[in-house]
């Protein structure tokens, strides 16, 4: 079942071919401290793609695996042994091919007016709180993810 969704959300998302730069701040609560870096995600026809500017590392996501890849080092993981780069590809493809059935496994999803609620299984709900995102068209206006040790993510579309 997941080969199929995967190719046809591969086969699909050739629609979908877009660059999209964004910015991304983590508080960080024991440290009661902000950090934030700007990236870029390109979604082509077979991957997704993601770079941050102050950074050499890449990461690439396929149907197949997940790539990590910097000037002197080059990993490759299956998607379950790099859980948490699957799940938040996974969580950006919904997005962005607003295709919410890609994260069904895994949350429970609700709309209040133009704001998208992703509440965590059990699985993951010792680790977060929520998911909460809006879009307005095709932008993304925000993602905040929110742990259960009270840090968060925050992720806005630039430009």
């Amino acid at each position: 079942m997941f080969k199929i969704v995967y190719f046809l959300l591969f086969t699909l998302s050739t629609l979908f071919s877009q660059e999209i730069h964004f910015k991304e701040t983590k508080y960080i609560y024991a440290l009661d401290n902000e950090l934030s870096k700007v990236g870029t995600l390109n979604i082509t026809d077979n991957k997704v793609i993601l770079q941050y500017k102050s950074s050499d590392k890449t990461v690439i996501y396929t149907a197949q695996n997940i790539k990590i890849v910097s000037k002197d080092d080059k990993e490759i993981y299956t998607h379950a042994e790099s859980v948490e780069y699957d799940l938040f590809f996974k969580l950006v493809l919904a997005i962005y091919t607003n295709d919410t059935t890609l994260v069904l496994e895994n949350f429970a999803i609700t709309k209040k007016k133009k704001t998208i609620t992703l509440l965590p299984d059990e699985y993951l709900s010792s680790i977060l709180e929520t998911i909460q995102y809006e879009k307005d068209g095709k932008k993304l206006k925000y993602l905040e993810i929110h742990f259960t040790n009270q840090d968060r993510i925050t992720i806005e579309e630039i430009q």
